[in-house]
């Protein structure tokens, strides 16, 4: 009777691991620690790197994922520049960046001001939310980007310049022709949303999380959620006028062979309550990246995590359902893409987006 009953358990044990594919010997594998580097508190970034600790935590994985809090991209880069040969050598742990894909080029070829550390072994590892961004204002009479001249315009700090200088310069400079006559203020998420409300600014950068997706070859965002500054202004009290980033402005403004890849994107009416129209938006496709000689099975762990536990992330903070449906790291071209990440694919059984590779001819 009791060969029976362990004969039973056996199989039934043997049952629940083929029928569970993330329930592997893997889970009985030596633990490794990965640093996930992220922005400050209160930007959309910060979100995402505290829940990937949280819910890699929660499902048993032999990836650590430890979260670090950083000023922003510029501390990051010099980290993971600086600390690339003891990562190789096993003296530190491996590094991951929150980033958006539209700094992948930037990054790896090391263009200005990065041209005295770039990072040319860089790889996008897996997908995250869409980084979207317009602007609000209290001020019925500021209505469009031209009428930002001789305003006072809220934006990141001057250590996150991919939500900053490398965003606001290209687009107002080259795109609307104003950059100049605008009265800049670089306060950070937190620091803008305090200046709004005490009316030191005119103008501030709203940012959400977006729902990334292709619809008759244009970039749309069906869903969005705001990070927790604009959700403080949109909560005060007071009428917020949402502005518009014409594309045309997106379209003039970058220089994809110098600049960041930007694309145009449309907010859907709907896509959150007030957005009562389709609105013209500027938005970068979220990712995670890191070095190239990351080993694969780590990769592998960490697009399988990514992939299987997607409502963990959405119960950790409600803007994180908005994960892409695929954890392949969409808006990266196919050779800045970690190799482990088409293993990975592979052997969860899921297909590359018709998109992946096509996503850099959809605004030429």
């Amino acid at each position: 009777m009791k060969k029976r009953s362990l004969l039973l358990i056996l199989v039934l044990m043997l049952t629940f691991c083929l029928a569970h594919p993330g329930f592997t010997a893997d889970q009985n594998r030596k633990p490794v620690d990965v640093i996930l580097m992220t922005p400050p508190f209160g930007t959309t970034m910060y979100n995402i790197g505290a829940a990937f600790e949280q819910v890699f935590r929660k499902a048993g994985s032999w990836v650590h994922i430890k979260h670090q809090e950083t000023p922003g991209a510029m501390y990051m880069i010099q980290h993971l520049r600086i600390e690339r040969e003891n990562m190789i050598a096993g003296k530190t742990p491996y590094a991951m960046m929150n980033m958006a894909a539209a700094m992948m080029p930037f990054v790896i070829e090391g263009r200005k001001p990065l041209d005295m550390m770039p990072l040319p072994n860089m790889r996008s590892i897996i997908s995250t939310p869409a980084y979207v961004g317009f602007y609000g204002t209290f001020d019925p009479n500021i209505k469009t980007l031209k009428d930002f001249s001789g305003k006072r315009v809220c934006t990141a700090e001057r250590s996150r310049l991919f939500q900053g200088l490398l965003v606001d310069k290209p687009l107002f400079e080259k795109g609307v022709g104003n950059y100049d006559k605008i009265k800049w203020a670089m306060l950070g998420s937190i620091g803008c949303k305090d200046a709004m409300l005490n009316n030191k600014v005119d103008v501030v950068k709203l940012r959400f999380l977006g729902k990334e997706a292709v619809e008759d070859g244009k970039f749309i965002v069906p869903k969005a959620s705001p990070d927790p500054p604009t959700m403080e202004l949109l909560s005060s009290g007071r009428k917020m006028y949402f502005i518009p980033v014409d594309a045309e402005y997106i379209k003039k403004g970058y220089n994809h062979s110098k600049d960041l890849v930007v694309y145009p994107h449309i907010l859907k009416k709907g896509a959150y309550k007030g957005i009562e129209q389709d609105m013209e938006v500027n938005a970068d496709i979220g990712n995670i990246a890191g070095d190239v000689t990351m080993p694969d099975d780590v990769i592998q762990e960490i697009v399988r995590v990514r992939y299987q536990h997607m409502e963990d992330f959405g119960k950790y903070h409600a803007s994180l359902k908005l994960f892409p449906d695929s954890p392949y790291p969409l808006g990266s071209k196919k050779d800045e893409i970690h190799p482990g990440v088409f293993k990975a694919m592979e052997k969860l059984g899921l297909e590359i987006p018709k998109t992946g590779f096509k996503i850099w001819d959809l605004f030429k």
